[in-house]
């Protein structure tokens, strides 16, 4: 049944998503607490105004905590290679080593957290790239709050066709383009991003240091932005499953000649950039970061944990730091990249089959299934990289005995908050679909928008990995819909499907959930909202950017 909700259904529907962004934003609440609100509020409208049966609200919501298990699963995986680094005392040497190879602070931030997090999303996904990242980034000194935006940054321009194309595919799962369309969404969807990609980088210089912040790194922002950028347009019209992998690689392989580069063996002439901790050092002679500032968890100091063996990270080299990071691309592109392998270790899976609901209202949502594959889940590599990392640290002396006791013990510490956060805001989710909140919030902005839609168009991927927390869901979810409006609206199929997903990767850099990856990994759980204030104003602007660039494509 087809509805035409008036504006108080639509006003009723976005109280939800307003109750989130005051408690986070303006509240400064943390996203578990500001997430069970968000689920309470979305049941009850889902009960006494769309008149969602009771158990299907309950249905709903477990399928939540069950699509919830795979975030929760990269969360509790990521923070125990934090906690094995850490016991090892291994940022205090990749500290050391960083500032060896690229002296210029600016450029270590996005090594880091653009080239790096760009690479892994390329492969992995799902979050895992800020998770790595954002304590990478503190390691160098970096703010915790400032290391968690700038991997959500870096991350985001390869999120449709990273993850071997996952977003993409999905995409075409769920529309019916012919081939030629398919050829000229991906071409559009690589130009808008483009703009994400430069958007990035130079928000990056911005935070590192404003008007000469973007000076000192605008070289660096022409190179990687064409790299990242221009590999995944050029081969956008061949193979759009392998070309995010691709500019992320090419990246990651030439951005050490720019440490060559006269102005970035110069010292920077940003001095106290509030991105980096107050004396970290940004103003230096050597343009580095002193090695006593290595922080630990939330950025602050520690002497080493009563697991690490006295004094051997000194002695520690930076490729020995970097064990759990090798280890990571050496497991991911053994395990997703060598395709015999991958078939026999995709099949054994865990599903779970959900029934159709429907409102009162006539809403319907169609049965599914919920399908785990354990074995390929990216969650388990962060697992066995873990475990490599643990043995090859202990093996070569830089951990004590019995050192996996503290490890675990931080790792449940920490990873307790944000689970009840991510299956609260997943929770969240699932119901405001089944119940038809999501169907009445984006049906309503294309019939008041009309012949305008395609400016909004990248606003609906926004919300739509908003409250997913995922560019491929996002597109899941409104894909068709965007298709449908489209053709109702006479605009350009193309254009539309590619401001989509565009938009959907833009709006990773202001999901709660991964928000919530970096704020744990980086030790500042609870400052979700600290984070999500200064990801909202990019958000909001460079999607205004991608309706307009959207918009020029079909005059």
């Amino acid at each position: 049944m087809e509805l035409h909700a008036g504006i108080w259904m639509w006003v009723v529907s976005v109280v939800p998503l307003a109750l989130l962004l005051f408690l986070m934003v303006l509240r400064r609440w943390g996203a578990a607490e500001s997430g069970v609100l968000g689920w309470l509020a979305t049941a009850l409208i889902a009960l006494f105004v769309f008149r969602l049966p009771v158990e299907a609200v309950g249905m709903e919501t477990v399928k939540g905590v069950v699509e919830s298990v795979t975030i929760v699963y990269i969360v509790l995986a990521a923070i125990l290679i934090y906690e094995v680094a850490n016991h090892a005392q291994a940022f205090d040497p990749f500290q050391r080593g960083m500032t060896r190879i690229f002296s210029h602070p600016l450029l270590q931030v996005m090594v880091i957290g653009w080239v790096f997090a760009g690479f892994l999303q390329g492969i992995t996904g799902f979050g895992v790239p800020v998770a790595v990242c954002a304590p990478l980034l503190v390691g160098l000194g970096v703010r915790p709050a400032y290391a968690v935006v700038v991997a959500l940054l870096g991350q985001a321009w390869n999120n449709t066709f990273g993850t071997l194309g996952a977003a993409w595919l999905g995409l075409e799962q769920v529309t019916s383009l012919s081939a030629a369309q398919k050829g000229a969404t991906a071409l559009q969807t690589s130009m808008l991003l483009a703009v994400l990609t430069v958007a990035g980088g130079l928000t990056m210089c911005w935070l590192y240091g404003k008007w000469r912040g973007l000076w000192e790194g605008l070289p660096a922002v022409v190179v990687i932005s064409l790299a990242q950028a221009g590999v995944t347009l050029a081969l956008a019209q061949w193979n759009p499953t392998l070309n995010g992998f691709a500019g992320g690689l090419l990246a990651l392989v030439i951005v050490p000649a720019l440490a060559k580069l006269p102005m970035y063996r110069r010292p920077t002439r940003v001095s106290n950039s509030p991105m980096f901790q107050q004396g970290s050092g940004t103003s230096r002679s050597d343009g580095g970061v002193p090695e006593s500032s290595a922080p630990g968890p939330g950025g602050m100091r520690e002497e080493g944990p009563p697991t690490a063996v006295r004094g051997q990270a000194a002695t520690m080299t930076l490729n020995t730091a970097f064990i759990p990071y090798y280890t990571l691309l050496a497991v991911t592109i053994t395990v997703l990249m060598v395709p015999p392998l991958t078939d026999v270790l995709s099949k054994p899976t865990i599903t779970l089959d959900f029934p159709a609901v429907m409102t009162g209202l006539g809403f319907e949502t169609a049965s599914s299934s919920e399908q785990f594959v354990f074995l390929t889940h990216a969650g388990t590599l962060l697992l066995i990289t873990a475990a490599i990392s643990y043995f090859a640290y202990r093996r070569k002396g830089y951990l004590a005995y019995g050192a996996w006791r503290g490890i675990l013990s931080n790792t449940v510490e920490k990873s307790i908050a944000p689970t009840i956060a991510v299956i609260t805001l997943v929770g969240m989710a699932a119901v405001m679909q089944a119940s038809g909140q999501a169907n009445v919030l984006a049906t309503q902005v294309a019939a008041w928008t009309g012949g305008v839609y395609v400016l909004l168009a990248p606003f609906i991927g926004v919300f739509g990995s908003f409250i997913t927390g995922s560019n491929m869901s996002s597109n899941l979810l409104f894909g068709s819909f965007q298709e449908t409006t489209a053709n109702a609206a006479h605009l350009s199929t193309s254009g539309v499907l590619s401001a989509q997903t565009a938009g959907a990767a833009t709006g990773t850099v202001m999901s709660p959930s991964k928000i919530l990856l970096g704020t744990t990994t980086a030790g500042i759980a609870g400052q979700e909202g600290q984070v999500l204030r200064r990801t909202l104003p990019f958000t909001l602007v460079v999607t205004v950017i991608l309706g307009l660039a959207t918009l020029a494509f079909l005059v």
